[in-house]
């Protein structure tokens, strides 16, 4: 997991993965524009863009999610969110298991979670095995994201 913002992306970006710094670069495009909600492409299915709304849910009703195939980097456009955070462990059983077409598996809050406070112009980068919940705030609360979906893939040599 990486937590960082746009305002302090030029003195990070040395120390990021070249297909991290390519999926902010593009975001940093993307916002330029205002854009829509729904799926803006960058790199067909291997990286594309989602700018959603949605409204905040409750610590007590919102469940986490992993995905398997994907990289997620969520990035507050609007709002106050809170995204739990835990690395996958041995032995928690998905409340949903893996579903491939959607490509992600639902578990409960873990017990060891930490919980990110994210204020408009910072990102989150989750990997694989980093189980998030994100959504979260005061119930009720506009948010307004962007989540950029990066294939692991890209990654790999």
């Amino acid at each position: 997991m990486i937590l960082g913002s746009l305002s302090s992306w030029e003195e990070h970006i040395k120390y990021e993965n070249p297909v991290i710094v390519e999926a902010i670069e593009e975001l940093k495009v993307i916002l330029q524009h205002d854009p829509d909600l729904g799926r803006i492409e960058i790199r067909g299915n291997e990286m594309y863009a989602s700018i959603m709304a949605l409204e905040a849910k409750s610590l007590e009703e919102q469940v986490a999610e992993k995905h398997e195939t994907y990289i997620d980097v969520h990035y507050l456009i609007e709002g106050e969110e809170t995204i739990g955070w835990a690395p996958l462990q041995e032995g928690i059983e998905p409340i949903k298991p893996y579903d491939a077409e959607g490509e992600y598996a639902l578990y409960p809050p873990s017990a060891d979670e930490i919980l990110l406070s994210l204020k408009p112009g910072m990102f989150a980068v989750f990997f694989p095995h980093d189980v998030h919940r994100p959504g979260m705030g005061q119930p009720g609360q506009q948010i307004k994201k962007a989540v950029i979906k990066i294939h692991t893939n890209l990654l790999t040599p």
